[in-house]
């Protein structure tokens, strides 16, 4: 587990750092959405956007781009649940799959996954991928029906679905280049 621990840590740490904390930032017409997570703007671009100001939610629907310094997250849809209290916020990205990909500042390393759906809970500080889940570094992969990350403890937990198995093949020789 500790090895698989360091191929998907790297991506996974600047998720929610990424997806962490929201506030409005205003926009012309012509520009898309910005959010700021932690003094970084993340761009999101998408046919649609609907704001739902008494129950506290933004959604956008419709070929979802969230862009971030080498992170790009594309969906069907992205949920954005209490936009204004970190306490109960979550963001839920759904797609057929949900592709991402990260450049990993430290070493420029690719990390690249899909599943139906990311979940980030923003208080727990944990991610869920969700059905049909896979995350890839090199020739590295897990490959489970949900992953679970807990950012705070470094921990992952892949379950399988229904009479499913986790699957993971590791390359030792490029995680001891990860972690350089």
């Amino acid at each position: 587990m500790s090895s698989l621990k360091k191929i998907v840590c790297s991506f996974i740490l600047l998720l929610p750092i990424s997806l962490s904390s929201f506030a409005n930032e205003p926009t012309t017409q012509s520009e898309s959405p910005k959010i700021f997570a932690d003094n970084k703007p993340i761009a999101i671009d998408a046919d649609n956007q609907q704001i739902d100001i008494e129950n506290n939610t933004i959604t956008f629907i419709g070929n979802v781009v969230i862009v971030q310094e080498g992170l790009t997250i594309k969906a069907d849809k992205v949920v954005i649940t209490e936009m204004q209290d970190t306490e109960k916020q979550k963001i839920t990205a759904y797609g057929n799959p949900v592709n991402y990909k990260q450049i990993l500042p430290k070493n420029n390393k690719v990390v690249t996954g899909h599943s139906s759906q990311v979940i980030y809970n923003v208080k727990q500080n944990n991610i869920v991928l969700q059905g049909n889940a896979e995350l890839f570094q090199q020739d590295n992969h897990i490959i489970s029906d949900q992953i679970t990350y807990d950012v705070k403890k470094q921990q992952i937990f892949a379950q399988p679905g229904k009479n499913g198995r986790v699957k993971s093949t590791i390359i030792p020789n490029q995680v001891k280049e990860m972690s350089k």
